[in-house]
This record gives structure tokens, sequence and C-alpha cells, in this order.
């Protein structure tokens, strides 16, 4: 029989910007580090923002925010769910550019 376990979910440090629309678009190219790397995972359809997740593309809405997490993967949370799971560090400066090791690959 398999051993039910009781597990808590670790802290991980993440990269995170709220989205704003259309009129941030270089802010997120920003956080990304390079327009290429915008355009590597990141992409419109009918004008909304789309996020090439690793489990495939998911819509942005404008209010969630966009999450750079470990491994160099995006992801998109809304944002109630983003300020109830989330705990922003006051004035934390992370350098641009090189916040994790992007290892992977968008789908």
């Amino acid at each position: 029989m398999s051993k039910i376990l009781r597990v808590v979910k670790k802290p991980v440090e993440a990269k995170a910007m709220q989205w704003e629309g259309k009129e941030s678009v270089q802010d997120v190219i920003h956080f990304c580090g390079s327009e290429s790397m915008f355009k590597k995972w990141f992409h419109f359809e009918e004008g909304e923002l789309y996020i090439d997740t690793l489990e495939g593309p998911i819509h942005t809405s404008i209010g969630s925010y966009i999450v750079w997490g470990n491994h160099g993967e995006f992801w998109s949370i809304k944002e109630d769910i983003f300020l109830s799971n989330y705990r922003i560090i006051p004035e934390y400066p992370i350098a641009d550019n090189n916040f994790q090791d992007r290892i992977f690959e968008p789908r």
C-alpha cells in the first residue's frame, strides 16, 4: 500500500511583473531581458497576450502577473491568486537580464 505523505510546498524565489496591457509590452521585453527572449516565450493572438508555457500557450489577462521561474520558464497567474500565494519582497533589487539559467524551452 502506498504511503500518504503530509507535505509543504517549498518556498521558491521568482521574478514577477503585472501585465497592464499592450502599452506595457516594452516593460515585458525589459523584464525578459531581450526582444528575442520575449519572442521565444510570448505571442499575441487577436490582440491578446499569450505565454508559451511548458504546458502550452496560456492567455494572460490584464492585471495578471507574469512570473519568471527558477529554470527560465514563464507563466501567468491571475491577480487574486498571485496575491494570495506570493509575498512581494519590498525593495529587493534583481539584476536585469540575469535572473535564472533559462534552460527550458516553450512548447
